[in-house]
């Protein structure tokens, strides 16, 4: 569970990084944001980047946490082929 927390709390500071240091990132949270509101106004700028943020987090949390199990059995396969 540490472990995961690790990962998540890695993902989530990596997110957090691209979001404010990579122009290209922030457009694509832009533009995931706008999937969801029904309108598209310039007051929607707020719901559209918090929108984004938030499903690219959850998706980068998740990914960072798949990748870490993933590594994890590969590297205890390895191990136990040794032996």
């Amino acid at each position: 569970m540490r472990r995961m927390l690790v990962v998540g709390g890695a993902s989530l500071g990596i997110h957090i990084w691209l979001f404010f240091l990579v122009a290209g990132y922030r457009e694509l949270v832009f533009r995931v944001g706008l999937l969801f509101p029904h309108h598209h106004d310039v007051a929607d700028i707020g719901v559209v980047g918090g929108t984004g943020f938030a499903v690219l987090a959850i998706a980068i949390i998740v990914a960072g946490i798949l990748f870490e199990r993933l590594f994890r059995s590969l590297w205890h396969g390895t191990r136990e082929s040794a032996e």
